[in-house]
C-alpha cells in the first residue's frame, strides 16, 4: 500500500485554495489533519481528502450544542419536517459553556447559550473572547426566557428567595455544571454568602429543565431552578427570578451556508407569532435579530 503524500503548509494552502494564515489557524484550532515533523507542519494528502469530503457532508447538516431549551427543540422539529432528508439538525444539550467550547473546537455549528456575566450584567457576549478568541462570530437572539423556582403546587415550604434554599428541610435539585442556570444559581448564592454545602441536594445534577420539573412533580425534591414554561407544562408552582437572554452563536463563515439560512428563516417574526402562545414564559421581541458580529 502506497504511503500518503505529505503536503507542506504552502502546498496544502494551494490545494485548498486558501492562504497560509488560514491553514495555521486551522492547525491551531485542531480542525485539520496534520502532524509536526522536525518543527514543520505536514499534512497527509489522503487524510486531507477525507477531511474535505466529511466537511462537505457536515455543511449540509447543522450541529447545535449548548443549553437545553424547549422552543429550540420546537424549531429543530420544524426544520426536520421541511428539510429532511437533504439536511438534519443534531442537538446536544451539554450546557451553555460546553456549547461555546464545542463551537471553538469545530464540533458544533451553533452554540446555544444563556451565560450571565455578573460584571457587565449582560448575557453571552462577554464570554466570546474567552471561548472563541479572535474568531469572527455572529450572535443571533433566539428568545428571552423567564427563570425562577419550580415548586410543588401550593409552595408548601414557602420558598421565595435563594436564601430559603439553605433551610435544612428543603431538598434542592441542581442543574449540570457549565449550564447557564447553574451559573445564575452560583452567582446569587455568592451574593448572599451562602456556600454550596449549605444546600441539601446541591450535588444532585440533571441536564434539562424538564428533569428539574419532573423531580419536583415526583416529590424527589422540593425546589429547583428552571423556566416558567416547564412549570406551566407540568402544572407546578413558579416563583420568578427574572428574565434571561438566550442566544445562538456561530462562526461568520458558517452564517452563509444554505442550511444555516434555512434554519434562521424559521425565526421570522411573522412565523413566530403563529405559535408564540404555545410558549408561556417566553418573549420573542428580538428573535432572529443579529446582536453582535465582528
Amino acid at each position: 500500500m502506497e504511503e500518503s503524500k505529505l503536503l507542506t503548509t504552502k502546498e496544502v494552502a494551494k490545494y485548498l485554495k486558501i492562504n497560509e494564515k488560514k491553514v495555521y489557524q486551522l492547525v491551531k484550532e485542531r480542525a485539520i489533519p496534520c502532524t509536526r515533523v522536525a518543527g514543520k507542519w505536514l499534512f497527509p494528502k489522503d487524510l486531507i481528502d477525507e477531511w474535505i469530503n466529511e466537511s462537505v457532508q457536515r455543511r449540509r447538516d447543522i450541529f447545535i450544542a449548548g443549553s437545553n431549551d424547549p422552543f429550540l427543540s420546537f424549531v429543530i422539529n420544524l426544520y426536520t419536517k421541511r428539510f429532511f432528508p437533504d439536511s438534519l439538525v443534531y442537538y446536544a444539550s451539554i450546557g451553555s459553556a460546553k456549547g461555546l467550547e464545542a463551537l471553538s473546537q469545530h464540533k458544533a455549528t451553533i452554540a446555544a447559550t444563556h451565560l450571565f456575566d455578573p460584571e457587565s450584567e449582560d448575557y453571552n457576549l462577554p464570554y466570546l473572547p474567552k471561548y472563541l478568541g479572535s474568531s469572527e462570530i455572529i450572535v443571533i437572539n433566539l428568545t428571552y426566557r423567564e427563570q425562577g423556582f419550580i415548586l410543588p403546587k401550593g409552595n408548601p415550604l414557602n420558598i421565595k428567595d435563594f436564601s430559603d434554599l439553605a433551610a435544612k428541610k428543603v431538598r434542592f435539585i441542581n442543574r449540570n455544571f457549565g449550564s447557564g442556570t447553574r451559573l445564575l444559581l452560583d452567582y446569587h448564592l455568592s451574593q448572599r454568602g451562602i456556600k454550596p454545602d449549605e444546600i441539601r441536594g446541591y450535588e444532585k445534577e440533571v441536564n434539562t429543565h424538564l428533569e428539574v420539573g419532573l423531580s419536583i412533580l415526583n416529590k424527589e425534591a422540593d425546589v429547583g431552578i428552571g423556566i416558567h414554561y416547564i412549570a406551566n407544562t407540568l402544572n407546578l408552582d413558579f416563583v420568578a427570578i427574572g428574565w434571561e437572554r438566550f442566544d445562538l452563536v456561530l462562526r461568520r463563515e458558517d452564517y452563509y451556508l444554505s442550511s444555516i439560512k434555512n434554519f434562521l428563516s424559521l425565526l421570522d417574526p411573522l412565523d413566530i407569532s403563529l405559535y408564540a402562545k404555545q410558549f408561556p414564559g417566553y418573549d420573542f421581541k428580538d428573535t432572529g435579530k443579529i446582536l453582535f458580529r465582528n
